[in-house]
């Protein structure tokens, strides 16, 4: 388990002060990879003088828990779908901070890269053997380890429990957190959502027949029933996409995948779809109707390359164009009904998978009623998807509210299709942090189009790091 500083709570219910350097620290529900990122980078600016908050993930489990058999959505061998390249302080661009030939700008990249993917396996002794065995993709385990490592050196603080409520109180943002014995409150200067929250899938699991998400890798960990031969796995894009590899290829199970759209298509990988998840300048200049089919081609409802290149190995998928509207039990099976167009069809199966992925808005579930209004004014209507993505600033924050709100995950639209996932991490710290400084912004397009082709950036020269791989299946 990682060692990184763990606040644990106190004896009796109460209000706790979380920061270690004078200031309200920033609060991050989840302690993953963006939680992660943003310690590595707090603590690497405060290194070189820069007054950023300190990091407080609140966590209901450990650090990196989501990448781990058991305790996420995967069993641990998965491998990951990003280049391990893109990894905490990527793309090493640290101009937010200072002008390129800045010295600070230099000693930023130079610490950083102390926190990279190689400098991991340096710092494990397993550097030479990755380079000789052709840089895999490492599993969701080996990341994990990475993350753990990485919020070990940073020093990244951790509550453990479960966040019951979040409310602006003064200016700042109170949690309500539940650690199975005491409520307390953790206050900071601002919030960050991470993670895809709960499953919330179009069918009702029962945990048996039907699985979500969660369910599915949690039955994958444990074993396997041999009465499963035949499983529909509802959903189209990477979350479907993996369930359906372990399944046709690590379990030998007959698959039918139901997709909304006629096939299942491949995600867009090629080194000028790639550039815009490492580098959004440009982005917002594209029109709202260019950058929706942007993200449809290279990110909603596809599979990969390296899931599609699986998959051809096996003739055990086969898929369904349509919506699941609903199942029935049918003779000691699940029948599905699927709707397309007029039409609507039933289809049998042993084990039905609902594998559509999270809500985007399960965080809206925690706000208080001072929370909800603010954020409702903010956004000058009900709280919806299309309001916040089309809302989201240039610090990945709902604008307008008394204390920011940070929501990478709704960000794809407005600031760039990267920082929902782990294609841009370093990009996202610094967007994130640079609210919290005075006279330092984040790129906004202005600013990006100013130095777009004109700037060096600074970067540090870790061996075996940082680099476009054009050769080949691009991997994002």
């Amino acid at each position: 388990m990682s060692q990184s500083s763990t606040l644990f709570p106190a004896s009796v219910a109460g209000t706790r002060s979380t920061s270690r350097h004078g200031g309200a620290p920033l609060l991050v529900i989840g302690a993953g990879p963006k939680a992660v990122a943003l310690a590595v980078k707090s603590s690497v600016l405060r290194a070189v003088g820069f007054d950023v908050p300190e990091i407080v993930a609140l966590e209901r489990d450990r650090t990196a828990a989501n990448w781990l058999a058991g305790r996420g959505w995967t069993n641990g061998r998965q491998r990951l779908g990003t280049l391990p390249e893109k990894d905490l302080g990527f793309p090493y661009d640290c101009t937010t901070w200072g002008e390129s030939h800045d010295p600070v700008t230099g000693e930023i990249a130079q610490r950083m890269a102390g926190f990279s993917w190689a400098s991991h396996l340096q710092d494990r002794g397993l550097y030479a053997r990755w380079i000789d065995r052709s840089r895999p993709q490492p599993s969701h385990r080996e990341w994990a380890d990475y993350l753990e490592w990485a919020a070990d050196r940073s020093g990244l603080r951790t509550v453990i429990g479960e966040v019951r409520a979040a409310e602006l109180r003064g200016g700042d943002w109170a949690l309500t957190v539940d650690d199975g014995t005491d409520r307390f409150a953790v206050h900071g200067a601002g919030l960050l959502v991470s993670g895809p929250g709960p499953a919330a899938g179009v069918l009702p699991a029962d945990g048996a027949r039907v699985l979500d998400t969660a369910g599915f890798w949690k039955m994958a960990v444990e074993g396997f029933p041999d009465w499963a031969e035949t499983v529909v796995v509802v959903g189209a894009g990477e979350t479907a996409g993996t369930i359906v590899r372990e399944l046709a290829l690590g379990q030998d199970r007959k698959v039918t995948v139901v997709a909304p759209r006629a096939t299942l298509y491949s995600r867009g990988e090629s080194p000028f779809e790639n550039r815009y998840y490492s580098d959004p300048t440009g982005w917002a200049g594209l029109s709202e109707t260019d950058r929706q089919e942007f993200i449809r081609r290279t990110d909603r409802a596809v599979f990969s390359q390296e899931v599609q290149s699986d998959l051809a190995l096996t003739t055990n998928v086969s898929w369904e164009p349509g919506r699941v509207v609903g199942t029935r039990p049918a003779d000691g099976q699940i029948a599905v009904e699927i709707a397309y167009g007029e039409q609507h069809r039933l289809h049998r199966a042993d084990l039905v998978v609902d594998a559509t992925g999270g809500d985007p808005l399960w965080f809206t579930g925690l706000l208080g009623p001072l929370a909800e209004d603010a954020l409702r004014a903010a956004l000058g209507g009900a709280v919806t998807r299309e309001r916040i993505e089309r809302s989201i600033d240039s610090s990945l924050a709902v604008p307008g509210l008394p204390a920011p709100l940070h929501l990478p995950n709704l960000a794809a639209l407005a600031q760039g299709p990267g920082f929902p996932n782990l294609s841009s991490l370093g990009l996202l710290s610094d967007r994130v942090l640079a609210r919290y400084v005075p006279d330092v912004h984040a790129d906004d397009t202005a600013v990006a189009e100013a130095r777009s082709g004109s700037r060096t950036t600074a970067r540090a020269g870790a061996p075996g790091s940082h680099h476009l791989d054009t050769s080949g299946a691009a991997q994002r």
